[in-house]
């Protein structure tokens, strides 16, 4: 090879005698865009959100259950409404572990940790708009195990 050839002529070479097939960029770029879709569905779906009323005090106290489910373990939520904008929610975490659970808005968020049995409750939480992550923690120390376990597609609290 002499040494005036530039990379314009090895590009120029190329394109004679091997040219890119068609559409090659695009049907890569959607390839790679789509890789881990499969497995973010897989991780977690909403498997069922229901409402149902809750004793026989009011008609407009009503309790909304939600459960997701993902490939290491599933979230069961009773969300109760307290007033217009705030909800309680209780919850569970299957198979029964020690995790860290985030409600999380645009604007804030609140944390809160269950027990050894799964179970968590979050007293007061603004409703709308969030999604809830959950991690794993360590199980003497109580800190973040940095794995997150899953975090829930955006749904109304």
């Amino acid at each position: 090879m002499k040494p005036d050839v530039t990379y314009a002529d090895l590009a120029t070479m190329w394109s004679a005698h091997d040219p890119m097939p068609d559409r090659l960029v695009d049907k890569v770029l959607v390839s790679v865009a789509m890789e881990d879709m499969d497995a973010e569905y897989e991780l977690l779906h909403l498997v069922e959100r229901s409402r149902e009323l809750v004793g026989t005090r009011r008609d407009n106290d009503e309790t909304l259950t939600i459960v997701f489910s993902g490939s290491t373990c599933s979230l069961m939520m009773r969300v109760s409404s307290l007033d217009a904008s705030m909800r309680r929610v209780d919850g569970w975490v299957s198979p029964p572990r020690c995790v860290r659970v985030t409600v999380k808005h645009q604007d804030s968020e609140v944390s809160t940790e269950s027990d050894s049995k799964g179970r968590f409750e979050i007293d007061r939480v603004h409703g709308g708009l969030c999604r809830m992550i959950v991690n794993d923690l360590a199980p003497d120390s109580g800190d973040d195990n940095t794995q997150n376990l899953f975090a829930t597609p955006s749904f109304e609290l």
